[in-house]
């Protein structure tokens, strides 16, 4: 997991649980160790799965530059990365090569300046598995042969339907960035649609023009929400939503926004119906019409329109919440740790 944590491991965003959640779940199939990367070298054990951080350097905190001598020591049979376009896994396809490692990559999103597309170094890897079938097509079309999608994953025991009341009240979880499309639920509230922002700041510019934009209207940010509380908010809104866009208010360009949209599977899980736009990942796992609804990016007044349909409509909030507590029941993370296994055995079967 090419991600640089300071201290304990403290998961931002979906990406960083997603590498964590497949590595605890692979543990039914492989003796696995989930590398990450800080200040120091260290190691110890982290609800049950072995965590060596590797020293890392580097300006930029998300795209660190580590030292490989730990991968050269420790022969691996498999080395599975969770980022394409960033340093670490740009090195370690090289490194693969050398030493006789396959490689095998799935792009959660984020990253950095790499040498990945520059030099081609894609070629080294031996196979990609995807987060969604979004994922595969954003990857170089050479690679589409050996890329799979294995889809999902969710924790089914925490995210339980839940038959309790709800209020009336929108909930959007996830880091406060221009991409996440905040403004547009924002405008589709209004004053008369209450909505609950969970996320840490990631943009402290975009977060202060949201405040402004929230003046007169119900909102409130959550930004150090612990699981808990953010499960707790799930189970008692009317309504989620996905507001991501490929091109944010100010015209910034957001191509690989939500290859999944972990989100919207936790939400269904608990019998929340959600409202996601057309981008990314998402429609592959919101089913429109049934389990909630799928609007095009960038439209605050369809947004709306949807959020009210489902706050005005209980019979109907209600037979999508159950709809969509049933369609993720095959997303679980078990259901990943197989199909990600499975292309182990396929990769290693046919050196």
């Amino acid at each position: 997991m090419p991600t640089y944590f300071a201290g304990p491991l403290d998961f931002i965003g979906g990406g960083d649980r997603y590498a964590f959640r497949v590595a605890q779940a692979l543990r039914a199939h492989h003796d696995v160790t989930l590398v990450t990367f800080g200040p120091t070298y260290s190691e110890q054990t982290v609800e049950g799965l072995r965590h060596v951080v590797v020293k890392a350097g580097g300006a930029d905190p998300e795209n660190p530059i580590p030292r490989l001598g730990f991968f050269v020591r420790r022969r691996f049979d498999i080395i599975h990365v969770y980022q394409f376009r960033c340093a670490v896994t740009s090195m370690l396809a090289a490194l693969g090569r050398l030493v006789g490692t396959p490689i095998v990559v799935s792009d959660v999103g984020g990253g950095g300046r790499s040498l990945m597309l520059h030099l081609r170094l894609y070629r080294l890897i031996q196979r990609f598995v995807c987060i969604s079938d979004f994922s595969r097509t954003i990857l170089p079309r050479s690679v589409w042969p050996r890329a799979v999608a294995v889809k999902g994953g969710l924790d089914l025991e925490r995210f339980q339907p839940h038959a309790g009341s709800r209020r009336r009240r929108v909930l959007q979880v996830g880091r406060i960035m221009p991409h996440k499309g905040i403004n547009y639920l924002i405008e589709a509230a209004r004053s008369d649609i209450p909505v609950v922002v969970a996320g840490r700041v990631k943009d402290p510019a975009y977060f202060t023009y949201l405040r402004e934009l929230s003046r007169g209207c119900d909102v409130t940010f959550l930004t150090d929400a612990d699981d808990e509380e953010i499960l707790e908010l799930y189970r008692t809104s009317a309504v989620t939503v996905g507001a991501s866009v490929y091109r944010d208010l100010w015209g910034g360009t957001w191509p690989m926004s939500e290859l999944l949209g972990l989100t919207m599977l936790e939400s269904m899980a608990v019998g929340t119906p959600v409202v996601c736009t057309r981008l990314g990942g998402m429609p592959e796992y919101v089913v429109d019409g049934k389990v909630g609804f799928v609007i095009e990016p960038n439209d605050s007044q369809a947004l709306r329109m949807k959020i009210l349909q489902l706050m005005s409509d209980e019979p109907l909030a209600t037979k999508m919440g159950n709809a969509g507590s049933a369609h993720v029941q095959q997303f679980s993370w078990q259901a990943v740790a197989d199909g990600v296994s499975a292309e182990y055995s396929r990769l290693l079967n046919a050196r």
